[in-house]
């Protein structure tokens, strides 16, 4: 008999998608956890594996404690254990939660940073846990440095969880170095904190993220689902994507507009550009009831402004169902990589106009040169984003996303000088 374990971590119940056009409970992550709870007592899974960040630290306690103990109490009277390690948004917050009520079917591992193992045992089968838990909010060792078990059957199927940045030294979500990994007595080592899934060795021993099951942002794209494993040996554990998938998914699309200069065939080539990529994942689209574009328009195009203004309703008023019952919508349309429709840069670049002396800007960021007006707009540029990363006005942003790994600012002065020179010789035009 194989045991067969789904795998998840980073739920952070608590919280609900963002940029959904409606106000709907599919959205909150609460729901996604007992999805993945009533599926495990549906398709008779032995084990839930639980890899951090369960609870949202800043949606806790009072938000999780119900959601998560119904759960529990579900999967204890299905007979299904659960094994879970706590990460840095519920360091402090799951403890508490197994203490209130004690339920011998759940256990954390690895309390206060102490690796501790747990064996799981049914119908003479056996797997060994070993588990590592976040002590504090920031933790800046490797916990692998610290590895020691005791008693650890090296004849037992073996699985470690631990939540942790990889192979991030100077990072304060206890850094990994993935070759830890490899002279540790583990088989599989199911990972957290990583939003997206991702295997990091598929040989032995294995090393993933399974991702969160329930995509929250627009930075987190793609198909989000647990995973589920059938452990049948020590040398025989097969991984493979569960049929839960997140209920929101968040895409980034480019669409090229070139010739698509009046406002028809322009909202023509974007809304065939959405319809052509989700015809593309019909099949993973079942059981999605939102999905999220960011577009990025590229090409040519004769009047950026006018552009601009043409697209605006797309992200208050496009809000198609497809046939899988999932509503798309568009959350954002970049516009900063379209080009003016010019022709003749090079004979613009001659003339000492302001056109002129966009044109020559633009021709030597595209051939690698510098000028002495774009080093002081670089200037001025990264005087000013070195003002905005340290302002206190900014600061909710920072929590939320890393805005000092910044692009180039040439890309940006670059960006900003296509834009104008568009502007300019429209005006001229009219």
């Amino acid at each position: 008999m194989a045991l067969k374990i789904i795998a998840t971590g980073d739920i952070h119940i608590g919280r609900s998608s963002s940029a959904i056009q409606e106000n709907t409970e599919i959205s909150a992550t609460k729901n996604t956890w007992i999805r993945i709870v009533e599926w495990s007592i549906s398709n008779q899974v032995d084990i839930v594996v639980l890899t951090g960040d369960i609870i949202d630290r800043d949606n806790r306690y009072f938000e999780a404690i119900g959601p998560l103990q119904a759960g529990f109490e579900k999967l204890k009277a299905a007979n299904i254990s659960v094994y879970m390690v706590a990460g840095n948004h519920d360091y402090d917050v799951l403890p508490q939660i197994i203490t209130t009520k004690k339920n011998d079917n759940v256990h954390l591992l690895g309390m206060n940073g102490k690796w501790e193992l747990k064996t799981f045992s049914k119908e003479g089968k056996k797997i060994q846990f070993v588990g590592w838990s976040f002590p504090n909010r920031y933790v800046s060792e490797d916990p692998l440095k610290s590895f020691s078990i005791d008693n650890l059957d090296p004849n037992i199927p073996t699985i470690g969880l631990v939540h942790g940045e990889v192979d991030t030294p100077d990072g304060r979500y206890a850094p990994i170095d993935s070759n830890g990994f490899r002279n540790k007595p583990v088989d599989v080592w199911i990972l957290g904190h990583i939003h997206k899934h991702h295997f990091i060795n598929e040989g032995n021993p294995k090393v993933f993220y399974p991702g969160s099951p329930h995509a929250l942002s627009p930075k987190e794209t793609g198909n989000h689902t647990p995973l589920l494993l059938t452990v049948s040996a020590k040398d025989d554990i097969n991984i493979q994507m569960a049929p839960l998938v997140s209920p929101v998914r968040y895409e980034n699309i480019s669409i090229d507009i070139t010739g698509s200069d009046d406002k028809l065939s322009l909202l023509k080539s974007i809304v065939s550009g959405i319809d052509n990529d989700a015809n593309s994942k019909i099949k993973e689209l079942e059981s999605v009831s939102f999905l999220v574009y960011d577009i990025t328009l590229t090409g040519q195009h004769g009047d950026i402004k006018k552009l601009e203004e043409w697209i605006e309703p797309l992200t208050k008023d496009y809000n198609p169902e497809i046939e899988t019952e999932t509503k798309l919508s568009v959350r954002k349309v970049i516009t900063e990589n379209i080009k003016p429709k010019v022709e003749n840069l090079e004979e613009l670049a001659k003339q000492t106009s302001p056109v002129g002396i966009l044109a020559k800007a633009i021709l030597a960021i595209q051939n690698g040169e510098n000028s002495e007006f774009i080093e002081g707009i670089q200037e001025k540029w990264v005087s000013s984003f070195d003002a905005m990363n340290t302002s206190g006005t900014y600061k909710p942003i920072q929590k939320h996303e890393n805005i000092i790994n910044s692009p180039n600012p040439k890309q940006y002065i670059l960006n900003e000088c296509n834009r104008l020179l568009g502007e300019l010789i429209t005006q001229q035009s009219s």
